[in-house]
Protein backbone atom coordinates (compact mmCIF):
# COMPACT_ATOMS: atom_id res chain seq x y z
CA UNK A 1 0.00 0.00 0.00
CA UNK A 2 2.88 2.41 0.59
CA UNK A 3 4.14 1.93 -2.97
CA UNK A 4 1.17 3.77 -4.44
CA UNK A 5 0.46 0.87 -6.81
CA UNK A 6 -3.29 0.30 -7.10
CA UNK A 7 -3.51 -2.94 -9.07
CA UNK A 8 -2.96 -5.23 -6.06
CA UNK A 9 -5.23 -3.06 -3.93
CA UNK A 10 -8.00 -3.20 -6.53
CA UNK A 11 -8.10 -6.98 -6.38
CA UNK A 12 -9.14 -7.04 -2.71
CA UNK A 13 -11.97 -4.50 -2.88
CA UNK A 14 -15.61 -5.55 -3.19
CA UNK A 15 -17.07 -4.76 -6.59
CA UNK A 16 -20.02 -2.80 -5.20
CA UNK A 17 -17.75 -0.28 -3.45
CA UNK A 18 -14.64 -0.55 -5.61
CA UNK A 19 -14.53 3.04 -6.92
CA UNK A 20 -15.48 4.56 -3.56
CA UNK A 21 -12.72 2.64 -1.75
CA UNK A 22 -10.16 3.54 -4.43
CA UNK A 23 -11.07 7.23 -4.04
CA UNK A 24 -10.67 6.88 -0.27
CA UNK A 25 -7.21 5.35 -0.74
CA UNK A 26 -6.19 8.05 -3.24
CA UNK A 27 -7.18 10.75 -0.74
CA UNK A 28 -5.22 8.96 1.99
CA UNK A 29 -2.23 8.57 -0.33
CA UNK A 30 -2.48 12.30 -1.06
CA UNK A 31 -2.20 12.97 2.67
CA UNK A 32 0.91 10.78 2.76
CA UNK A 33 2.42 12.78 -0.11
CA UNK A 34 1.72 16.09 1.67
CA UNK A 35 4.10 14.95 4.39
CA UNK A 36 6.73 12.44 3.36
CA UNK A 37 5.74 9.11 1.85
CA UNK A 38 7.24 6.36 4.02
CA UNK A 39 9.59 3.79 2.58
CA UNK A 40 7.18 1.14 3.78
CA UNK A 41 4.18 0.45 5.98
CA UNK A 42 4.67 -2.36 8.48
CA UNK A 43 2.25 -4.46 10.51
CA UNK A 44 3.19 -4.54 14.20
CA UNK A 45 2.02 -7.48 16.27
CA UNK A 46 -0.73 -9.93 15.37
CA UNK A 47 -3.59 -9.12 13.04
CA UNK A 48 -6.92 -9.41 14.84
CA UNK A 49 -9.80 -11.02 12.93
CA UNK A 50 -13.24 -10.84 14.51
CA UNK A 51 -15.91 -12.99 12.89
CA UNK A 52 -19.14 -11.02 12.50
CA UNK A 53 -21.13 -13.94 11.07
CA UNK A 54 -22.94 -13.95 7.71
CA UNK A 55 -19.62 -14.12 5.81
CA UNK A 56 -18.35 -10.88 7.38
CA UNK A 57 -15.33 -10.15 9.52
CA UNK A 58 -13.58 -7.13 11.00
CA UNK A 59 -9.82 -7.14 10.55
CA UNK A 60 -7.60 -4.87 12.64
CA UNK A 61 -3.89 -4.44 12.00
CA UNK A 62 -1.60 -2.04 13.85
CA UNK A 63 0.37 -0.25 11.15
CA UNK A 64 3.42 1.95 11.45
CA UNK A 65 5.38 3.85 8.86
CA UNK A 66 9.10 3.42 8.34
CA UNK A 67 11.35 5.89 6.52
CA UNK A 68 14.84 4.99 5.32
CA UNK A 69 17.48 7.57 4.53
CA UNK A 70 20.65 5.68 3.72
CA UNK A 71 21.84 3.91 6.86
CA UNK A 72 19.35 5.81 9.03
CA UNK A 73 15.77 4.68 9.60
CA UNK A 74 12.89 6.25 11.46
CA UNK A 75 9.91 4.21 12.68
CA UNK A 76 6.60 5.84 13.51
CA UNK A 77 4.09 4.82 16.15
CA UNK A 78 1.70 2.01 15.21
CA UNK A 79 -1.97 2.95 14.78
CA UNK A 80 -4.95 0.59 14.24
CA UNK A 81 -6.23 0.23 10.68
CA UNK A 82 -9.65 -1.48 10.63
CA UNK A 83 -11.23 -3.17 7.65
CA UNK A 84 -14.71 -4.59 7.32
CA UNK A 85 -14.47 -7.57 5.01
CA UNK A 86 -17.04 -9.71 3.26
CA UNK A 87 -16.73 -13.09 1.65
CA UNK A 88 -17.81 -13.55 -1.94
CA UNK A 89 -17.13 -16.12 -4.68
CA UNK A 90 -13.59 -14.76 -5.08
CA UNK A 91 -12.69 -14.91 -1.38
CA UNK A 92 -12.52 -12.24 1.32
CA UNK A 93 -12.72 -8.63 0.12
CA UNK A 94 -12.63 -5.20 1.78
CA UNK A 95 -16.06 -3.59 2.19
CA UNK A 96 -14.98 -0.59 4.32
CA UNK A 97 -11.77 0.87 5.71
CA UNK A 98 -11.41 2.92 8.89
CA UNK A 99 -7.93 4.44 8.84
CA UNK A 100 -6.43 6.87 11.35
CA UNK A 101 -5.54 10.30 9.99
CA UNK A 102 -2.16 10.44 8.32
CA UNK A 103 -1.55 14.12 9.11
CA UNK A 104 -1.91 14.48 12.87
CA UNK A 105 -1.94 10.69 13.35
CA UNK A 106 0.97 8.88 11.76
CA UNK A 107 2.90 12.13 11.31
CA UNK A 108 2.71 15.50 13.08
CA UNK A 109 0.05 17.75 11.58
CA UNK A 110 2.65 20.47 10.95
CA UNK A 111 4.71 17.99 8.86
CA UNK A 112 2.02 18.07 6.15
CA UNK A 113 2.55 20.78 3.57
Amino acid sequence: MSSGEELGLSRVLVDERHEELLRQWRRYRGEMERASVPSKLETVGPIDVEDQGDSRATVTAHIRAIWWNGPTSLSGTAHPWRFETRRDAGGWRVWAADLPPWCGGHVRADACR
